[in-house]
């Protein structure tokens, strides 16, 4: 008996193969969200990452990590409106937060997370778009990662 891949997993196939053409490292992870408003506790939620890693050059600056994500809660200075701080918040001086901010509202709808380490910048998201959504989360990232945040 033959299982077939459904359309969605097919759609999966072909993201996750254009991003790993475009450096992407794809990794299926398990990340704790900050707890939104209302909430009495955090939540855990198994995604996908799509990291692109840092060129470091000699002599590179230390790197600050952070965390944001969609959700509303207290943690939300400087960032686009419906996003929030995980980790990080008051660490990125004014005119990286203003990149940042900028950022968020760039990238697609059903991107839910934003990362970056001295590693990688990553985000999380729903795949649910094209080719041209990967490589435009691609030159975002891209973006952030030339600015040194």
């Amino acid at each position: 008996m033959w299982m077939m891949p459904s359309p969605r997993q097919r759609l999966q196939a072909l993201l996750r193969q254009s991003a790993m053409r475009s450096g992407f490292q794809v990794q299926i992870t398990r990340i704790l969200l900050p707890r939104a408003l209302g909430e009495a506790t955090a939540d855990a939620r198994d995604c996908v990452a799509y990291r692109l890693p840092r060129v470091r050059p000699s002599g590179h600056s230390r790197q600050i990590p952070w965390q944001v994500f969609k959700l509303v809660s207290h943690a939300n200075q400087g960032l686009a409106e419906g996003w929030s701080w995980a980790k990080g918040e008051g660490e990125l001086d004014p005119e990286a937060l203003e990149i940042v901010a900028e950022l968020l509202r760039d990238l697609p709808g059903d991107v839910y997370g934003l990362e970056s380490t001295p590693v990688s910048a990553s985000v999380y998201w729903e795949e649910r778009g094209t080719p041209e959504t990967v490589a435009l989360i691609h030159q975002l990232l891209t973006r952030l990662l030339a600015a040194g945040i």
